[in-house]
């Protein structure tokens, strides 16, 4: 066990293992102390700027449906003043603003569900059936779905000048889909649970957690408020929170983590690559190192753990700014390493 304690609020600590046959380090001088430092520092702006990038597309994408969605009403409220007064369309909005779906429709398992909602909680759950079975209710907006021989659409609809988009909305998705297809959930303010698919999920939330359970190729799970936990999965995954810890376990594939502030914890990967970075929190690793993989850890405040087999043969590259290195294993530092 690899153990990286007791770093000070402001050390920068970085863990690199190539796993390869042991090699002579490079030679040790001040300009490579100060490269390593500098490496450190790309290495924590490039984290914080892929985490910007996830916010901004998830933002941006939820502003672009509100966008559309906001177009249409406006189309249908200027269609509807040419031939209804105003009392009719008072009367008509509050006929519409409690919308319900409960229906059952034949999907294929190739297809794809995509479900929207701007403040409430999204289940998808996956059975055995060539059915999709949607569930859906909301008090204060309506509900739009679209459904097609390979195709989905579920979202929440802003209505009218009565709409508030708040969290006490109630707003809830229900949905049970074939194993194999790929789900595609996001909401503004509420969690995100998909379990069972076996597909491919993507998963994200502004406020809310977000839990992937039982998927295959690929899995992202993005929270901006709120954990990312992601469990038995065989293929790649992309897992990320600003506010919030991040959980992966049981992957058979690559995988990324990242956190702002939160702690990251890997258990069980049986992967080749794997990157972990958070910038306030600690770092927990337990898998199985491939003889040609790449695994990489970041913290800038916080401990790094590493639980690797005995078997395993590695050159590992340790650097800190402020920190203690502490290994269960023996460590043969090469001629000219720093120590």
């Amino acid at each position: 066990m690899l153990r990286i304690p007791s770093l000070l609020l402001a050390s920068c600590t970085l863990v690199s293992l190539h796993v390869a046959p042991m090699s002579a380090a490079a030679q040790s001088s001040e300009r490579e102390t100060e490269r390593s430092l500098e490496r450190m520092a790309e290495q924590i702006t490039a984290a914080a700027e892929r985490m910007a990038a996830r916010v901004e597309k998830h933002a941006t994408l939820m502003a672009d449906r509100f966008e559309r969605e906001y177009e249409r009403r406006s189309k249908a409220d200027s269609k509807r003043r040419r031939s209804d007064s105003r009392n009719d369309r008072d009367d008509d909005w509050q006929q519409q603003v409690r919308s319900r779906i409960d229906t059952t429709v034949s999907f294929s398992a190739d297809g794809t569900i995509d479900l929207s909602s701007l403040s409430g909680e999204i289940i998808v759950n996956g059975w055995s059936r060539s059915e999709a079975h949607i569930k859906a209710s909301s008090d204060r907006t309506g509900l739009s779905l679209d459904i097609s021989g390979s195709r989905i659409t579920l979202e929440e609809e802003r209505r009218g000048r009565n709409w508030s988009g708040n969290r006490n909305d109630d707003t809830r998705y229900e949905v049970s889909v074939p194993r194999g297809v790929r789900v595609v959930a996001r909401t503004t303010s509420g969690e995100v649970t998909v379990k069972g698919t076996g597909g491919q999920v993507e998963a994200s939330s502004t406020s809310g957690d977000v839990t992937v359970v039982d998927a295959t190729r690929r899995v992202e799970a993005t929270s901006v408020s709120g954990d990312a936990t992601v469990r038995d999965v065989k293929g790649n995954v992309e897992a990320s929170s600003v506010s919030g810890s991040v959980e992966l376990e049981n992957i058979e594939g690559d995988a990324r983590a990242e956190s702002t502030s939160g702690d990251i914890t890997l258990t069980r990967l049986t992967s080749r690559e794997v990157e972990a970075s958070t910038t306030s929190g600690e770092v927990t690793y337990s898998g199985t190192m491939s003889n040609d993989g790449r695994y990489e850890f970041h913290s800038h405040s916080g401990n790094i753990e590493l639980t690797v087999p005995s078997s395993t043969s590695a050159r590992f590259s340790v650097e800190t700014f402020s920190g203690e290195l502490d290994s269960d294993f023996p460590i043969t530092i090469q001629p000219g390493d720093r120590t």
